[in-house]
């Protein structure tokens, strides 16, 4: 479980810059939450306070009852796997082995990966349906591709809490929803909580269990995707003006414009 209390952070001196959270806190249990927000909005920042590469001004992050900051790398890798935004690899490291590192809070250094190691990153590679990698270098793969390959090495590294920072970008329509179905199905088989980030609300009512909205730093409403992604809350936060949908009683969004003519 990740609790997120009164959390406040600004980059670097507090006397030219203005802060980037303020005051957000949080709770994820067992479910797969999303932010969701313009850019801007403070999403990334809140993720790397989460995951301990950014210390907060004020507040903490409790994850298993334990302060992020008071944990050792290879503890807090246990308990949480991350997928930033950009990843760089200039070794050409297959894909299987980058899918391996997952596997390092629990290697020891001397002995090498084990066959249950090994066994787990083909696990989560054929969960995301991108086995057919495995041999080739990461440095020649798509952008897509690449963060299905990301994506592998969280489920791999099978910690207690996922952290994904826009999983879906660079993805095609199919591989968004494959891997937005494979990252929901884990986390209700295992009950493992996951927070991720997400741009398109269509995406965050058909997948997320629960939807913290942001802007500015702050989380402006939180609760069930229907009760977050409203007409009144998106126009509030993105400044367009967008109608309701229903289909086969599922809910959605799209632009107005887009459908109605301009208003």
């Amino acid at each position: 479980m990740l609790e997120v209390k009164d959390l406040w952070f600004r980059y670097g001196a507090p006397a030219n810059k203005g802060y980037v959270l303020r005051g957000v806190s949080l709770r994820v249990d067992c479910c797969v939450a999303c932010l969701l927000g313009p850019n801007g909005a403070g999403k990334t920042t809140l993720m790397k306070c989460v995951v301990g590469i950014l210390k907060p001004e004020r507040g903490c992050v409790m994850l298993e009852g334990q302060s992020i900051t008071d944990m050792d790398c290879r503890s807090r890798a246990r308990l949480v796997s991350y997928v930033p935004q950009e990843f760089t690899v200039k070794f050409p490291y297959t894909a299987f082995e980058v899918v391996l590192m997952g596997r390092n809070p629990y290697v020891n250094t001397l002995q090498g990966p084990r066959a249950e190691d090994e066994a787990k990153a083909r696990e989560a590679l054929k969960a995301l349906g991108v086995e057919h990698l495995a041999e080739k270098p990461f440095t020649s793969l798509s952008g897509g591709e690449k963060r299905l390959i990301l994506i592998a090495r969280a489920l791999a590294q099978d910690a207690k809490l996922l952290v994904l920072d826009e999983p879906t970008s660079f993805l095609d329509y199919r591989n968004k929803i494959v891997a937005l179905e494979t990252l929901r199905r884990v986390s209700r088989r295992f009950s493992k909580p996951a927070l991720i980030s997400l741009h398109d609300p269509n995406l965050a009512l058909l997948f997320c269990d629960e939807v913290f909205l942001m802007k500015d730093g702050e989380i402006v409403a939180k609760g069930k995707p229907e009760e977050v992604v409203t007409r009144n809350n998106i126009r509030r936060v993105y400044g367009i003006k967008v109608r309701e949908l229903r289909v086969n009683g599922c809910k959605l969004i799209a632009p107005e414009n887009a459908l109605f003519g301009a208003t």
